[in-house]
């Protein structure tokens, strides 16, 4: 009897060792993740320090662009319209154009001929004293994470699609003058609001924020099984991106920088770009990628700051949008400055806008 308490006593004491070794081991290993945690955040912040040191523009909100010199005129029209809403004379509002190499020139002319001749310190022909562009090349040899496929790098070989379709994507607090925030804009664009509003926008946190546009996710994606392993987070809690209601648009970006590295965004997108082109994840385009990489995470903008689809007859779709969008997005085929006008609605708007018409800057189009 004595015998058997004592032996009975040896096993409790021989588990309750063996819990504390388990916890132990477990604090040990959660002390480990934890220092290793502080230590990947500390040399983030001391990396990003060194990328946003040293500058001295002066920038109170960074709006970047980036499209091929065909889309000039639109693009000169965009910024027209992001200047005349802006509504903030104490605050110094910077534009970062981006352009290729054989855009860069003929660009350059193009916005020293319609908004000044000396475009990089605000001018004097169509520009406020709290207004300045800043012209920058896009340098593909500096993108040190591939997020895009072979077949798109052979079929943007032979001109400058991949760059501007990614240019956004990469972008660092160098091209931008030591910004954190960026808001991207797409160059078919025509901004009714004050983007003084998107860029104080609340991201709780998160890498970015964008409009969605009513087709579900599903559409853009292969019936591959591998995706059902994704959790997507949504208003409607964790779903796979089949059941993802809606799809985020990228003609509109508020972005955090340092959100976008914290969070390992390219990285997360490279990984999902590598599995791709082994076996089929999305049908067209490296957006939905990015969408992928993202997990759904991203704070989803009023509709009003992206009322898309105008070159696509899709007007239906909204109420009285011509009049009451924050931003109106000729995507698709047509566009109201080219052959696309057509079939493009709230022209009217564009017009508005259109620098090039209205200040009689035809000639600025015509410089190559």
């Amino acid at each position: 009897m004595d015998g058997s308490c004592c032996h009975s006593r040896g096993r409790i004491n021989r588990q309750r060792i063996i819990r504390r070794i388990l916890a132990l081991f477990a604090g040990i290993a959660v002390t480990g993740i934890f220092y290793q945690f502080t230590q990947e955040e500390r040399m983030l912040k001391e990396r990003w320090s060194a990328q946003t040191a040293n500058y001295t523009s002066g920038c109170d909100i960074a709006i970047a662009m980036g499209s091929d010199v065909s889309s000039s005129r639109g693009m000169f029209a965009s910024i027209h319209s992001i200047v005349t809403n802006f509504h903030q004379p104490e605050k110094n509002l910077c534009f970062f154009v981006f352009s290729t190499e054989a855009d860069y020139e003929i660009r350059k002319k193009g916005l020293d001929c319609v908004f000044g001749s000396s475009t990089q310190e605000g001018g004097e022909d169509g520009l406020s004293s709290n207004v300045q562009i800043f012209h920058r090349k896009i340098d593909r040899d500096v993108w040190d994470i591939v997020v895009y496929t072979q077949d798109e790098l052979m079929q943007g070989a032979s001109n400058d699609t991949l760059e501007y379709a990614y240019a956004r994507y990469y972008l660092k607090p160098a091209d931008v003058e030591g910004m954190q925030r960026v808001i991207w804009v797409d160059s078919d664009t025509i901004v009714r609001g004050d983007v003084n509003e998107l860029y104080d926008w609340d991201l709780k946190g998160k890498a970015l924020a964008a409009a969605s546009y009513w087709e579900p996710l599903r559409n853009y994606l292969c019936t591959n099984p591998r995706l059902m392993k994704i959790k997507m987070k949504t208003s409607d809690g964790e779903v796979t991106p089949f059941e993802v209601k809606k799809h985020m648009n990228n003609g509109l970006l508020v972005l955090d920088l340092y959100q976008m590295q914290r969070q390992r965004i390219l990285q997360k997108w490279h990984d999902l770009v590598t599995s791709h082109e082994l076996e089929c994840l999305w049908v067209q385009g490296g957006d939905q990628g990015f969408h992928l990489a993202l997990n759904g995470q991203y704070e989803e903008l009023p509709n009003a700051w992206n009322v898309g689809y105008l070159g696509k007859q899709e007007y239906h779709r909204y109420t009285n949008a011509c009049q009451n969008a924050k931003m109106l997005h000729w995507n698709g085929f047509g566009k109201p400055y080219n052959e696309g006008r057509s079939i493009s609605l709230c022209v009217d708007q564009f017009d508005m806008f259109d620098i090039v018409s209205t200040q009689n800057k035809g000639e600025c189009l015509r410089l190559d």
